[in-house]
């Protein structure tokens, strides 16, 4: 549960109803596809985190990495994501400039979905996370998003779904 620890470390340590209240802002849904017969797995902040103006996180950052198969990647593919996540753990968790809020995987690739409120810092720490890392097959896209629709659309339709 190495995500959960890196969302609310600055408040740490945690008691028991501090964990049940984060956790309640995220759900796993798992999607199935029968026409194109594929599967994903989200991995979804259902309600925004607490920062005090989620329009200064305006920027979108979406990475994207693509693997072989329809479904999930294989288990060397799956590891080496999980250290890359595990990487950029510093990248969420009221550190004052970004946000994680989504993580899908399925239908060949894996994304993983960041609010920002300053590039060129999410940038900056980044690399410098990944520094020592052999290069990953990412590809990073960023939006103008102030009204965060990536995710409201994606938590629209998950919640229109399960209710």
């Amino acid at each position: 549960m190495n995500w959960f620890k890196r969302i609310r470390r600055a408040r740490e340590p945690l008691d028991k109803d501090a964990i049940e209240e984060e956790l309640r802002d995220w759900r796993i849904v798992a999607i199935e596809n029968g026409e194109r017969q594929s599967r994903a797995t989200i991995r979804l902040r259902v309600r925004k985190p607490p920062i005090p103006d989620e329009r200064v996180f305006s920027c979108a950052v979406e990475i994207s990495w693509p693997y072989d198969g329809i479904d999930y990647p294989d288990s060397d593919v799956n590891q080496q994501q999980l250290a890359f996540e595990a990487a950029l753990d510093d990248l969420s968790g009221m550190n004052g400039f970004s946000e994680l809020v989504q993580v899908s995987t399925g239908m060949g690739k894996k994304e993983w979905l960041y609010y920002t409120s300053d590039r060129e810092r999410f940038m900056r720490d980044f690399n410098a996370l990944l520094d020592g890392h052999d290069p990953y097959p990412i590809q990073l896209t960023f939006y103008e998003d102030p009204t965060w629709q990536l995710w409201s659309q994606v938590v629209e339709a998950v919640q229109s779904k399960t209710s």
